[in-house]
């Protein structure tokens, strides 16, 4: 009984872990900064709110923020807010719906002084006099741009929305917080439930446009849009030059865009803050399509919006200029656009997290597991969630390794759901494509020794840090554990066919991890412990630069000692864009032959840094054999002749039989090749299967063993028996993170 209720409590603590990780805590960095609560603050970074707020703290934040009445003045709008709620026959307490957020939000903005853009006055308005009041104007277009609940040409007109609608979530609708907005609005508006109610004249997502109506703003010349003027933005002359869309807020800003994968926020303010937006279309060399989180929508009006405004933009490359974020699961397989966008999306630049190149949609009976992304045109972006950056503080590289080392005391490693996103289903899986069938596959490891195989861990950066290898399944679609493998400073494990990774090909993953084919899943312990300390020191080595490329250091802070950020993802992405701009045509995986500059980045190095003779004659590697190459993927993939052997003619992978050619026949031996660093005696390595199942037979535990030899009569060539597949059927399932299947598995498929 004790046992359970211990059981009973540690998850339910790693669950509120998992949701504090994920939403933020009830009270948190914005309540202690502006006293609407008292707490010790345990994550020092600029955190959201998981509610929204009463219209006491309304009140209180408008004042600290934009009011700066005297108190005297301050209590009697309360005061005169309070009768009015009352006298409407409304409770005081957080605003129910749009409607009466916009109340409180009018109310105390129109008895707030505001400043207005220089050269502006009502009679230059392009929107008329009245929608500086409700809205913002796009001085460009002459639109008036309106917040969730208002409509119309001046936004004056009520509209009856809904804060699930547009939300996805309740609690995330009604704030005036500035950290909600876009770039806080730099300090030219209000934020009003995520989208930016400028002050007069200022116009844009984030305010940060206006209109040099004399031309002594630094503009092109009298009428000229200008960024920021009179802050002293200037031009990165290295480029490229991004032209980001402003469409009405009712496309992208009613939406909440602080989901857990931020790449398109992070985007969004970074292009402006790096010195890469460009205001005159005529001269972007790409334009970004901003606006889009996980369930992104709008985008029938959104590119009939570009078409009626841009049409000549998009025009002249047919879209193969812009650029748009996509961060679901399946990426581009992961529609949100009707019939009228395909032409459109099929030609941009999509930035995602999933990478699959090949149809395979019929083998794992999942419509979703198809041609997802497009070599030479998407760029695989790395991905970050709110739950992955707290885990990096355990990296080996980290400052904190001064005072605080990590050993590595296992050899390989993975923790997480097996069969499906937080489940606590074992193999054999229900599904077939979860993971490609690799989870399930790596879960037969779990009594090996050297090997930690568990569906739960207390902290996963510190799980992957203790670890020399670290497993990267996919999930559902995409994973995350390739990138926080890298990152943390473990070797990470591929076993992927056709699925790209973060910033391939620029970065050569088996260079610095370990891909293995899934026709070779059998050999993962035989590969494994065949790598030399030697080869491992290598590839440690190539993996601190990879790990600078695919973190976000420059967003959420360093990690790596000694690190300026200059070689972080969103540096990396810029790059790539750059590069290729640089030498159009040219596919990505010669882009770093034609530009030595691009290569030494990829390098971490100035590119003033001397590109040969680097090494030391006297290293281990210069005394070692040397190796034969490494098999090319293309030849041991299952699937050949697909879109990656012209778009990753040189990705390897690493094999068994290369392991014995390279150390001489002594893979998986244990001593001198990496066996088991918890000292435990060798045992010879077990055999995988891939759990793709079309049918799984199931001994009963009461019922004799089958014989092996009607076992074998019973399997195709290339099946495999899974390590322990006679064991009782009578744990549940996740009783612990040692429990065995349901039920005895006597034979799978291993051709996926």
């Amino acid at each position: 009984m004790k046992l359970a209720l211990l059981w009973w409590l540690q998850n339910v603590v790693l669950l509120l872990a998992f949701l504090n990780n994920t939403q933020g805590y009830k009270h948190d960095l914005f309540e202690e900064l502006w006293g609407l609560g008292k707490t010790e603050t345990r994550w020092r970074s600029r955190r959201l709110l998981t509610r929204d707020l009463t219209m006491d703290e309304i009140f209180g934040y408008w004042q600290k923020m934009y009011g700066h009445w005297p108190s005297a003045a301050f209590e009697q709008y309360l005061a005169e807010y309070r009768q009015r709620v009352a006298g409407a026959g409304r409770s005081w307490g957080t605003p129910k719906t749009d409607e009466e957020f916009l109340d409180i939000y009018y109310f105390l903005r129109n008895r707030t002084q505001v400043p207005h853009a220089p050269g502006w006055t009502p009679e230059r308005d392009k929107c008329g006099p009245v929608c500086h009041l409700y809205g913002t104007c796009n001085q460009e277009l002459g639109i008036c741009g309106c917040p969730r609940g208002r409509k119309g040409p001046d936004c004056a007109t009520p509209v009856q929305t809904s804060c699930r609608e547009f939300c996805q979530h309740d609690g995330l609708c009604h704030r005036i917080i500035r950290e909600w907005c876009i770039n806080e609005c730099n300090g030219r508006g209000t934020c009003v439930g995520g989208v930016c109610h400028c002050y007069p004249g200022y116009f844009g997502a984030d305010c940060s446009l206006s209109i040099d109506y004399d031309g002594g703003q630094g503009g092109r010349g009298p009428g000229a849009t200008v960024l920021l003027a009179g802050l002293g933005y200037t031009d990165n002359p290295r480029g490229p030059r991004i032209y980001m869309y402003e469409f009405p807020p009712e496309m992208n800003l009613w939406s909440n865009l602080w989901l857990d994968r931020p790449l398109n926020v992070i985007l969004w303010e970074r292009l402006m803050s790096l010195g890469l937006r460009e205001v005159d279309p005529a001269k972007a060399d790409y334009f970004f399509i901003p606006g889009c989180g996980r369930g992104c929508d709008k985008w029938d009006e959104k590119f009939q919006f570009i078409l009626t405004h841009y049409a000549q933009y998009w025009n002249r490359n047919r879209g193969r200029d812009h650029i748009m974020t996509h961060v679901g699961d399946w990426g581009r397989c992961e529609r949100s656009w009707g019939d009228f966008s395909n032409p459109f999306i099929i030609n941009v630049t999509m930035l995602q997290h999933w990478g699959m190149t090949v149809d395979r949609s019929t083998e794992m009976s999942h419509s979703l597991l198809n041609t997802c992304y497009i070599p030479d045109q998407d760029v695989l972006v790395p991905p970050m969630c709110g739950d992955l950056y707290p885990q990096f503080e355990y990296s080996v590289w980290h400052p904190n390794r001064k005072h605080s080392p990590i050993n590595k005391t296992v050899l390989a490693s993975v923790s997480g759901s097996i069969c499906g996103w937080n489940s606590i289903e074992e193999p054999p899986c229900k599904n077939r494509f979860y993971s490609l069938g690799v989870r399930a596959a790596l879960w037969q490891l779990r009594d090996t020794p050297g090997f930690h195989i568990a569906k739960r861990v207390p902290s996963m950066g510190q799980s992957m840090a203790e670890s020399e290898f670290c497993f990267a399944p996919t999930g559902a679609g995409y994973g995350k554990r390739n990138v926080m493998s890298t990152t943390v400073g473990c070797i990470p494990v591929i076993i992927s066919d056709h699925v790209t990774q973060p910033y391939e090909p620029f970065l050569d993953w088996n260079e610095f991890g370990v891909w293995i084919p899934e026709s070779d899943v059998k050999d993962t312990e035989v590969i494994l412990r065949g790598l030399t300390p030697q080869i491992k020191k290598a590839k440690m080595e190539k993996l601190y630069c990879a790990a600078r490329h695919l973190a976000f250091t420059t967003v959420y802070g360093g990690l790596f000692e000694g690190d300026t950020g200059e070689f972080d993802a969103v540096a990396t992405l810029v790059h790539i864009l750059r590069t290729r701009k640089r030498h159009p045509g040219v596919p990505d995986h010669k882009l770093m032959e034609v530009d030595p500059e691009f290569a030494d980045f990829m390098a971490c190095k100035p590119h003033s840094f001397p590109t040969a003779g680097a090494g030391s004659a006297g290293s281990a590697e210069a005394v070692q054999p040397s190796a034969p190459p490494l098999p090319l993927a293309g030849i041991t993939n299952k699937v050949r002749k697909t879109i990656d052997d012209d778009a990753y003619p040189k990705r390897t992978v690493t094999t068994a039989q290369w392991i014995r050619a390279a150390i001489g026949g002594h893979a998986g031996q244990g001593k001198g090749g990496g066996g088991s660093p918890d000292g435990q005696a060798w045992t010879p390595p077990s055999h995988l299967c891939l759990f793709n199942i079309r049918e799984v037979l199931y001994a009963p535990h009461d019922a004799p063993d089958l014989p092996e030899r009607a076992i074998n009569e019973s399997m195709r060539p290339g099946q495999c028996m899974p390590r322990n597949g006679y064991r009782i059927g009578v744990f549940p399932p996740g009783g612990s993170i040692m429990c065995p299947p349901t039920g005895p598995i006597t034979k799978c498929e291993r051709n996926v």
